[in-house]
């Protein structure tokens, strides 16, 4: 059964899982952690593929989070009613789209333009009348799941399901069958759906417009300045042979660490994932080639005029997920502002009044990653009143104002809050399996528990000098337009 998990020395904690996890590699690479819990008839299934936004090439950002899209619309045998006919449709759709937007670009004639137009509709619904709606999510929903769901990141794309434990074999066949044989059904529905998603997220979005904007700078080459979602022209410009060409390159089974939790027994369960997934022959891919972020050497400022309430987002190139110093960050992101006691909490919102939230958290992904600071501005307050008062703060932090209680409740704050997110079975098996692929190892979850127990006053000042520098600072923020 899962530990209760109180105040424990995370270190021990190590001990408890090996016991319970047992680890599995197939013929062709695709690598599971089992972890057994028969506290409840229940498995949680997580899929890891380690493949996302960063491994984009330029002109097809989005792709990643447009593929998770598509692989719940079936394969050649889920989702059809008669999967030939449908493949030569889905050939001539994407045929006649090709021409459409080639006679668009080119000038042909509004006459010529329509007639391709309505031949896309009329294949575009005979495709439809052939092809069952959501079929993958019926199945899984009849026998009883929680999801299926799934997300897109910087580093990887997770699909992740809950059924009962006598569903196991379920599991097997309808996953093997999605991560091996899509056909990319509905592209053309899912494209608008993102599309959608993009405006709501990013476009319409004070928010997600400032952090799409402050990525843009804060990286110059790195692909983590790009946004998930993918930028409007690149959306434009994708099609159903692009998609192909990244799932191939980036859905080999040696990319792929699928975690389960629950109510399993390896020496049953093993044998079944030999039978449906160990089928797909090894193939390899070629090695990432993700751009090195050039050494900063100025601050760098985005200024986003727009009809909304002044927004600080004030970011910090750091360091990647397996560097000694993250724990110490993570440690000085709760002191500043996590929650009501931090320090920028009761400066700008209690004593000053200048602001109406603030936040911060650190992120370091497979990748050097960036520490943040945001705060949203009171009626009568701007950002430099903000701006300025933030650098005081970590100017104290600086010169080693540190009480020993702060630093114990930011700890004791941080280690519940990872205690609490591993108490249920998909939280735990999505941390497992991240670890697993960003550091080598899922007992590193573990081992980075017990570093950030050992983070220190000195550490702490140490960082904050090394990282929260003018030169290696990016700064963006939303300037409410004047009403004159």
């Amino acid at each position: 059964m899962f530990l209760a998990l109180p105040c424990v020395v995370f270190s021990s904690l190590v001990d408890e899982y090996n016991s319970r996890i047992t680890e599995y590699t197939l013929k062709n690479g695709m690598h599971f952690i089992l972890l057994e819990d028969h506290t409840a008839p229940v498995i949680s299934f997580h899929v890891h593929v380690k493949a996302g936004s960063k491994n984009e090439q330029i002109g097809e950002t989005g792709i990643s989070h447009l593929l998770e899209h598509l692989a719940f619309n079936g394969s050649t045998k889920i989702g059809t009613k008669n999967w030939k006919a449908e493949k030569q449709l889905m050939e001539k759709m994407d045929e006649t789209y090709a021409q459409l937007k080639k006679s668009e670009g080119t000038g042909a004639s509004e006459a010529e333009c329509n007639k391709l137009r309505q031949l896309f509709v009329e294949l575009k619904q005979k495709a439809a009348s052939l092809s069952e709606t959501n079929e993958f999510g019926k199945i899984f929903d009849m026998h009883g799941s929680v999801g299926p769901n799934a997300y897109t990141s910087y580093d990887m794309t997770a699909y992740w399901v809950e059924l009962p434990s006598n569903k196991a074999e379920l599991w097997a066949l309808l996953e093997s069958d999605r991560l091996f044989h899509p056909v990319f059904r509905g592209f053309y529905e899912e494209i608008e759906v993102v599309k959608e998603e993009r405006r709501m997220r990013v476009d319409n979005s004070p928010w997600g417009k400032l952090m799409e904007e402050f990525l843009g700078v804060a990286y110059r080459l790195h692909p983590y300045r790009n946004p998930i979602v993918g930028y409007p022209a690149d959306l434009e410009h994708i099609n159903r042979s692009m998609i192909k060409d990244f799932y191939l390159t980036h859905y080999l089974p040696s990319n792929i660490i699928v975690t389960v939790t629950g109510d399993i027994y390896p020496e049953t369960f093993i044998p079944l994932v030999e039978r449906y997934f160990d089928r797909v022959s090894c193939r390899k891919g070629p090695v990432p080639e993700i751009p090195q972020e050039p050494p900063r050497y100025s601050e760098k400022r985005v200024v986003i005029q727009m009809d909304a309430q002044p927004m600080l987002l004030i970011g910090f190139n750091i360091c990647d997920i397996n560097h000694p110093d993250l724990p110490a960050l993570e440690i000085c992101s709760e002191i500043l502002a996590g929650g009501r006691t931090s320090r920028l909490y009761k400066k700008l919102v209690k004593e000053e009044h200048t602001a109406i939230s603030v936040g911060s958290w650190c992120w370091g992904g497979e990748y050097p990653g960036i520490f943040y600071l945001s705060a949203v501005a009171s009626k009568d307050s701007d950002n430099n009143q903000i701006e300025t008062s933030i650098y005081q703060v970590i100017d104290q932090l600086q010169e080693g104002h540190i009480e020993a209680i702060e630093i114990s409740g930011a700890k004791a704050r941080v280690k519940m809050e990872l205690l609490r997110s591993l108490r249920a079975r998909r939280e735990m098996a999505a941390e497992l399996a991240w670890y697993k692929a960003a550091t080598g190892d899922w007992r590193n979850l573990f081992n980075y528990a017990s570093q950030l127990e050992k983070v220190t006053a000195e550490d702490i000042v140490r960082v904050v000098k090394k990282y929260f520098t003018q030169s290696n600072r990016t700064v963006a923020t939303i300037e409410s337009l004047s009403k004159d």
